[in-house]
Formats: C-alpha cells, structure tokens, sequence
C-alpha cells in the first residue's frame, strides 16, 4: 500500500472512531448546557403563556442558516410598554438606546465544519421542539438533544424523524423509494 492510501485510511479510521464515540456519549456534545445569560429571559413566558410565534423573534429562521438571535429592536416592540419597570427591561432599554447589542451566551453551536440550514429544515416542516425540545417551557434554555452527527443521521434515515414530516416527505416528487434515507445522507450535504 502506498503512503498517501495508508494516511488516507488512518483519517478516516480515526473520523470513524469519532463519531461512533460522539454517537455513544452525547455528553460529549453540550447535551443539557445551559449557561447564565446577561439578563434572564423566558421562553416559557413569552413562547408558552404568550404564545408568541418563535419566527416572530427568529425572524431569519425561514431564510438563513441560522436562526440567530433577535434585534433589540424586536424586544422593544412589546417592552417600550410591557414590564418597563423591569430592571431586566431598564437594562434592555439602555442598551437598545446606546445601540448597542445584548452579549448572550450561543447555547446550541454545531463544530464549524458543520453546516445545518434551519430554512431547510423549516421548509421540510419541522417544528422547533423536534431539535430544541420543549423550548415553549423552558424559563431557562438548555440543551435538550445532542446535536451529534450520529443524531441527525437517524432523523434524516427516517428512524427518528417525525411521522408527519416523513409523510409529507415521502409525498414530494423528488421522493425516491428505493433511497435508505428520507433526508440527504450524504457528506456533502452537511460539511464543507
């Protein structure tokens, strides 16, 4: 065997051996993290009680890779009025008018060779909970599923993947009965 094939099948012995370890042990992945944030905030009230829409503050999740944090601007949509006593909002309120942003804490981060598109997932009809978990109840956000490559994989083989959403995949066109998957598996789908 040559050197470069030598090499070449130690890379991927090891990428291999990586998965399967990330694969087995979540917690490897930030599975549960859930970090102090600047200024507390509560999905569980303004997600679950309010019932405000997720793309009304993700507004970007429908056309971008990420879901991103909201502008202030979004916050004082609603805080130029609501809980403007608030020391937490006060602290908000001086920030959006010095123009300058909230330093929050990332909680779900994929390795930057990774490459997750939210829009395509919104457009496969996926909600939020089916990666962020019951997020509508959360006072604290955390990390609720792995995130590992081993997870995306058995959602987009169908394992896990949400009967609807698999139905209304199975539906499209494109659908290809003989593929062992529902969703692209292959590498290039997911990293650069």
């Amino acid at each position: 065997m040559s050197k470069g094939l030598l090499v070449s099948l130690g890379v991927l012995g090891l990428l291999v051996v990586g998965s399967i370890l990330a694969y087995v042990f979540p917690s490897a992945s930030n599975q549960g993290y859930a970090p102090e944030q600047p200024i507390p905030f509560s999905h569980r009230l303004h997600a679950g009680e309010n019932k405000i829409s997720c793309q009304y503050c993700h507004s970007d999740v429908e056309r971008s890779k990420h879901a991103s944090v909201p502008p202030l601007g979004t916050c004082m949509n609603c805080h130029t009025v609501v809980k403007t006593d608030s020391p937490h909002i006060q602290k908000l309120k001086a920030a959006y008018d010095a123009g300058k942003p909230i330093e929050w804490v990332r909680i779900h981060e994929l390795p930057d060779h990774a490459y997750f598109p939210h829009k395509r997932h919104v457009a496969a009809g996926l909600n939020c909970q089916t990666c962020h978990g019951p997020i509508e109840t959360m006072d604290k956000v955390y990390q609720v599923s792995p995130l590992t490559m081993g997870w995306c994989m058995e959602c987009h083989k169908g394992n896990t993947m949400p009967k609807d959403v698999a139905d209304g995949l199975k539906k499209r066109p494109d659908f290809d009965p003989m593929a062992h998957s529902l969703a692209p598996v292959n590498c290039s789908t997911c990293h650069y």
